[in-house]
């Protein structure tokens, strides 16, 4: 998924209310772009020739190892004995299809010579997740990191950095195979503020400081560089550098096309986050949490603390254990770690760690062990 915002150029072309809606957007921007929920999971569409039963099995196992490898996080995920069977045989998944044609604002996501028309399929959730656990590969959720990727380009003498307003087929093969790899990337606005402060030479050079300095008001949870360049011989070469924290993750990429060096980058990136977030399972139930939430003010608090904590990846039921004045006490059954459910947590806007002094009776610190403590977030 590719998140794309307006820069300031645009501006000047809008009436009074637009403008004020647009600034009102780029003064929300540090706190809006946090983790997102990555859509279409379970779905993924193929290109086809035509319309017949043997074109649309093979484009149905494709897509089906598309979307264990977005679910997992993992590109070996198809690999393993159990999905390798299932893609064999991917309509016992799947929950419906339809023929469809790519939309114009889509059309220059194709590669040169692909046909428009696309097959599209969902598969049942229950039924990837039990494949995937039976597997003993992770089922990673919805809520994901969100990823500021600044990509620095050499094509021919001309060299430019990638922003959310660039016209190029690049900007649009980078939405692709982020959506393709269930990656919420988001592109910068390239305005002024970000000139002052990052140019082409610190992305080319991987000076981590200005880029990571520049990176503050986009609050990404990882940060994505790219430096990539079109030899003499017109092969596409790329160095990719990933970095969360003090941890980081380099890799390189080459390719007689820039899709594929592309599709390397996002790989590679969503490769990392999925070993630091994705929950790992074996299929069977990995143990009890203990979660107290205060700020539950109200039934609808309840309700939508109860309806949170059911929707996350690794937890398989929720019961209430204890309802105080403003507090509940939830008890979890979970396919994953406490840790991993900390994790995810900490990406969401629901909730929020709680502070030490807040800490209930026989809780003491927040530990993401066996009890958790949060506050709701208004």
């Amino acid at each position: 998924m590719l998140t794309c915002r307006r820069g300031s150029h645009s501006v000047r072309c809008m009436n009074h209310s637009t403008i004020f809606g647009a600034i009102l957007v780029l003064c929300l921007l540090p706190t809006a772009i946090l983790a997102a929920e990555v859509r279409g999971l379970y779905e993924a569409e193929m290109q086809v020739p035509d319309q017949t039963r043997s074109e649309r099995g093979l484009a149905m196992s494709a897509a089906l190892a598309e979307v264990v490898t977005k679910v997992s996080g993992r590109r070996d995920a198809r690999l393993q004995p159990k999905v390798a069977q299932a893609i064999r045989r991917p309509a016992q998944l799947l929950q419906q299809y339809r023929y469809r044609a790519l939309p114009e604002d889509r059309q220059g996501e194709l590669i040169p010579g692909e046909d428009p028309q696309r097959v599209y399929f969902h598969f049942d959730k229950k039924a990837v997740d039990r494949l995937l656990r039976d597997s003993g590969l992770p089922v990673w959720g919805a809520t994901r990191p969100a990823v500021l990727a600044w990509l620095a380009v050499e094509d021919g003498g001309q060299r430019y950095l990638l922003s959310a307003d660039s016209p190029d087929s690049l900007r649009q093969q980078v939405a692709r195979e982020a959506r393709r790899r269930g990656l919420s990337l988001l592109l910068p606005l390239l305005d002024l503020q970000d000139q002052r402060q990052v140019s082409f030479a610190d992305v080319w050079g991987r000076f981590r400081d200005p880029v990571l300095q520049a990176s503050q008001r986009y609050r990404p949870e990882a940060v994505l560089m790219g430096r990539l360049l079109r030899t003499v011989g017109g092969e596409w070469q790329a160095d990719w550098w990933i970095v969360e924290g003090k941890d980081s993750e380099r890799w390189r990429a080459n390719g007689a096309l820039l899709a594929e060096v592309v599709e390397e980058g996002m790989t590679g990136a969503v490769s990392w986050l999925a070993q630091r977030y994705a929950p790992r399972g074996d299929g069977s139930e990995v143990g009890h949490l203990w979660v107290t939430v205060d700020a539950v003010r109200s039934l609808a608090d309840f309700a939508r603390v109860e309806g949170y904590l059911r929707s996350l990846q690794q937890v398989v039921h929720v019961r209430v254990r204890q309802l105080l004045a403003g507090r509940v006490d939830f008890g979890l059954a979970l396919q994953g770690s406490p840790e991993g459910v900390a994790q995810t947590i900490a990406l969401g806007r629901v909730l929020t760690p709680a502070e030490p002094n807040t800490e209930p009776a026989g809780v003491g610190t927040a530990t993401v062990t066996g009890r958790q403590h949060y506050l709701l977030r208004p």
